[in-house]
């Protein structure tokens, strides 16, 4: 879809303007598709502001191109990264960190 270097907010923002600008209540619908204001899918559509993780959830949840193309950029970035173990896997084990307690194992990985 896109290349790792192009930011994640413009694509992100052209995925939404593609799929809801060309319909006439561009704004409404959009707004109702991510549980947000009419005004928030007008700054979205706009470019001037991208969708929440909440936002982009819902819109995610009601419009299965934009989902699979998020899904895509998940996994564009996953093979970009093969290999490479997230820092926060072993968070929550407490034998991963001696005798440490999990609060203590969650915070020592931040």
């Amino acid at each position: 879809m896109s290349s790792a270097s192009s930011p994640v907010k413009e694509t992100l923002l052209a995925m939404i303007a593609r799929e809801f600008k060309p319909y006439r209540f561009a704004q409404e619908m959009l707004a109702r598709a991510a549980n947000k204001t009419p005004r928030a899918a007008k700054n979205w559509l706009s470019g001037t502001n991208a969708p929440d993780a909440e936002a982009l959830i819902e819109l995610m949840a009601s419009c299965d191109s934009i989902a699979a193309e998020v899904n895509a950029l998940v996994q564009q970035r996953r093979k970009e990264r093969e290999g490479e173990k997230c820092r926060g896997s072993n968070c929550g084990s407490a034998a991963s960190y001696g005798s440490s307690t999990t609060a203590e194992s969650h915070h020592s990985c931040m």
